[in-house]
């Protein structure tokens, strides 16, 4: 197994620390997290290094099979699902604890479902989508709005703010989630453009 290929493993594997953490802070939010504040602020921190591990993981394999030319069918199929099992897990429990709107996540999640299942189509008929910039712009103003999220979550540790200051704060950070949204909403127009442009020639 060449590097990149193990850096995509690692990413999978950072999964399984990565719900467990995101679990033991589901359990301190019901028990009350203002009586275990130091706790939630270590997991949240924890989160966030496990985020950005992953991230920085998933640039480097890309970067390394491009560079050493060293692309797999491993890679090609496994990348986007390590990507997708951290970014999810990761939308999803800041929806949970109430750090972004759930209505983002979903459609997020609805936007990556509907992604997935055009390339799966295009595929079968052996049609490659090669990633756009819209694509792209999408992935990195969405890690870097979790990224914000998260550090804004463990600086002001949420759940002990009280009064309009707290609402303001979330509506703050939400700004560039709203931006990712944006771009992933338009590259999945452009993908369905793809598509379509590809029915109409059949």
């Amino acid at each position: 197994m060449n590097l990149p290929n193990k850096l995509t493993l690692l990413r999978m594997i950072l999964f399984i620390p990565l719900l467990v953490l995101v679990i033991l802070y589901g359990v301190l939010i019901q028990r009350g997290i203002a009586d275990y504040e130091i706790a939630g602020r270590i997991l949240l921190s924890l989160i966030l290094a496990i985020f950005l591990a992953a991230m920085i993981t998933d640039y480097l394999d890309g970067w390394l099979a491009r560079k050493n030319k060293q692309v797999t069918s491993f890679g090609k199929l496994f990348d986007p699902i390590a990507d997708k099992l951290i970014v999810t897990t990761t939308l999803i429990s800041l929806s949970i604890f109430g750090f972004i709107p759930l209505w983002i996540t979903i459609l997020f999640v609805a936007r990556d479902l509907i992604v997935d299942a055009i390339r799966v189509l295009m595929a079968q008929n052996n049609i490659d989508v090669k990633a756009s910039i819209w694509g792209k712009l999408k992935t990195l103003t969405q890690t870097i709005a979790i990224i914000i999220v998260l550090v804004v979550a463990v600086a002001f540790n949420f759940s002990l703010i009280l009064g309009w200051k707290s609402w303001l704060i979330l509506y703050a950070i939400n700004i560039p989630m709203l931006v990712a949204l944006f771009f992933s909403i338009f590259s999945g127009y452009k993908y369905f453009q793809s598509i379509r442009s590809y029915i109409k020639t059949k």
